[in-house]
């Protein structure tokens, strides 16, 4: 989403070609994305984006105050996307709720696994004070309420045990595929894996989503 044209306004200016952009800010967004996956979370700079870009080092602050405000642009931009992504997964495979919860697992790891930088930027704690940015709480906000929303349904459909708050299997599920993505973005998890993420993605959601499945209360004899 977008790292494509990164790539080419990258490789223009590496040759040499004069980069022209009608909107700024929108560009410093797109190449901070690409030096993030290229060079690191705690590597790129500001100046680095504008040299790309092609404009002066000051250019970027007209648009943004300082790193951690261009950094929460990146990281409101990632949840977007992240949101989207999801949904066009969910839209594959219809109204199951198991195929759902295992669709939501994919679509999150996948996001991560392919886009480290934005991911660390997302989540780590590279952003100073997210209060100060109300965008990124919100993008934030509205890509949790994507899974809250399918465990409100399933819950609803009487699929799901609903003896629990929807918020709370909502942030179940979401420490079960974060914490499987930070796993594998930090290489502990290849021998399990064998190269296989969406396999152990879909064991894990599968043994989550059965746990939550509603039953009659075991009574004792």
């Amino acid at each position: 989403m977008g790292d494509s044209t990164a790539q080419d306004e990258v490789r223009q200016v590496k040759k040499g070609d004069q980069y022209h952009h009608p909107d700024l800010r929108e560009a410093m967004i797109r190449v901070a994305q690409e030096l993030l996956e290229s060079e690191g979370p705690s590597s790129w700079t500001v100046r680095a984006a504008a040299r790309i870009a092609g404009v002066s080092s000051g250019a970027p602050y007209r648009h943004f105050a300082d790193k951690d405000t261009l950094l929460a642009a990146v990281a409101t931009r990632g949840f977007d996307d992240l949101r989207t992504e999801i949904a066009t997964h969910l839209d594959t495979v219809g109204d199951d709720p198991y195929a759902r919860f295992g669709a939501l697992g994919e679509a999150y790891v996948r996001f991560a696994t392919s886009r480290p930088g934005r991911y660390q930027i997302m989540f780590g704690r590279d952003i100073l004070n997210r209060a100060l940015h109300p965008e990124l709480c919100a993008a934030a906000d509205r890509s949790f309420a994507s899974l809250l929303n399918e465990v409100e349904t399933a819950q609803r459909s009487g699929v799901l045990r609903s003896d629990t708050a929807s918020a709370a299997v909502a942030a179940g599920a979401w420490a079960v595929v974060h914490g499987l993505a930070d796993l594998l973005l930090s290489g502990r998890l290849n021998d399990i894996a064998d190269g296989d993420t969406q396999a152990l993605t879909t064991t894990l959601g599968r043994m989550m989503f059965e746990g939550l499945l509603h039953r009659e209360p075991v009574t004792a004899a």
